[in-house]
């Protein structure tokens, strides 16, 4: 897993190494600043040599953000963690059917 922020100028790796879910949920409880995921990879995404990619990108209101590349299962993993984490707020909740009798 590779982590891109546009305040530096190269890539860094998280020192002691973490999957991409686990820093996913680092960024973004990261400071007491606002963050978004504004951009996931398609699921499934495979790159021409069939290794499976994810990429998510994590904005800060203060205009700061990461981009996280995960491969393989990693990948996969990275997907779901961020699918989930950015539908959460914004998903509704019917009330439960009832039945009629």
């Amino acid at each position: 897993m590779t982590m891109l922020s546009n305040s530096w100028s190269r890539m860094t790796e998280p020192s002691g190494y973490i999957n991409g879910s686990d820093t996913l949920r680092r960024l973004m409880k990261l400071q007491d600043t606002e963050a978004n995921i504004v951009k996931i990879s398609p699921k499934d995404y495979t790159l021409n040599n069939g290794v499976d990619y994810c990429c998510v990108v994590v904005e800060y209101k203060d205009g700061t953000n990461y981009s996280l590349h995960a491969y393989g299962k990693e990948a996969r993993e990275l997907h779901e963690e961020a699918t989930m984490m950015a539908t959460r707020p914004i998903m509704l909740v019917s009330p439960p059917m009832q039945s009629p009798n």
